[in-house]
């Protein structure tokens, strides 16, 4: 696998870039702020962990 494969593979990337996206879609600014960008990506990576372990996921989740 490479590293390019890794990192589309990774949890942590995808979910790192989904709130880049969600962030930049909400505020319109860019590049978005990224303290935010930071516990939305945090947000999402926990959610999937759980879901991932089959664990619920945090209460008021809108991981889709």
């Amino acid at each position: 696998m490479t590293d390019e494969e890794d990192i589309w593979n990774s949890l942590f990337h995808l979910a790192a870039l989904r709130a880049y996206l969600e962030v930049h879609a909400t505020s319109k600014r860019f590049p978005p702020d990224s303290e935010a960008t930071r516990r939305r990506a945090y947000d999402l990576y926990e959610d999937a962990l759980a879901e991932k372990n089959g664990r619920p996921r945090r209460p008021g989740s809108i991981i889709t």
